[in-house]
């Protein structure tokens, strides 16, 4: 019977569904404006790493997939262990019909956001075709209780060409259960259930 069970479990995984894990790399150009802590040697790179590939021709949200990430500025590191992004924004990206991403609006802060006028935030942005990093700006306006505008900053990196997103680097197979799947294991722990009332009758 446990033979069974196992055999069971087995074809379960082996119908199961497998979703990857996709690592997307983004390199800025060198910022073509820089001052304070920045210059112009510097440039914006980053990681994203999905549950699953970003679809084909895609534009839209991918916080649904999103597992973690990570962007440096060539001053500081933002990422998903001390960095959130802007409320306003969520993380946005535009594919081609290989699924490589061709645009974005990433716009990753510094936690906690500013709330209040006077505060200061740290972020680094990869929008529109240019990466911008900036430390300490000073809030000016607040919506919603989050900073929404702010001063120039003095210590500011700018690239106002767009950089190069490589994606799919290195899937790792994450298993899945399909419904199939989870109604065979189902079948064979009932079987062993009933094989142990049996014995014990």
């Amino acid at each position: 019977m446990k033979r069974i069970v196992l055999s069971l479990a087995c074809v379960a995984l082996l119908i199961g569904n497998y979703a990857y894990a996709t690592t997307y790399t983004y390199t800025g150009d060198l910022y073509t404006m820089g001052g304070g802590a920045y210059t112009e040697g510097m440039r914006v790179t980053g990681t994203l790493l999905t549950s699953s590939p970003i679809p084909s021709n895609y534009s839209g949200d991918i916080s649904g997939i999103l597992s973690s990430w990570s962007f440096n500025d060539g001053v500081q590191t933002i990422d998903s262990s001390n960095g959130e992004f802007h409320p306003g924004f969520s993380p946005t990206v535009l594919t081609n019909e290989q699924g490589v991403i061709v645009d974005s609006f990433l716009a990753m802060f510094l936690s906690p956001i500013g709330t209040t006028v006077g505060d200061t935030d740290s972020y680094i942005a990869v929008v529109f075709g240019q990466s911008i990093g900036v430390v300490d700006a000073v809030c000016l306006t607040v919506v919603d209780e989050v900073c929404e505008t702010y001063e120039e900053p003095a210590s500011f990196g700018q690239a106002s060409s767009p950089g190069t997103w490589v994606g799919g680097v290195a899937p790792t197979p994450v298993p899945t259960l399909t419904q199939w799947s989870l109604v065979l294991l189902a079948l064979g722990l009932g079987m062993l259930g009933i094989a142990r009332i049996r014995r014990n009758v």
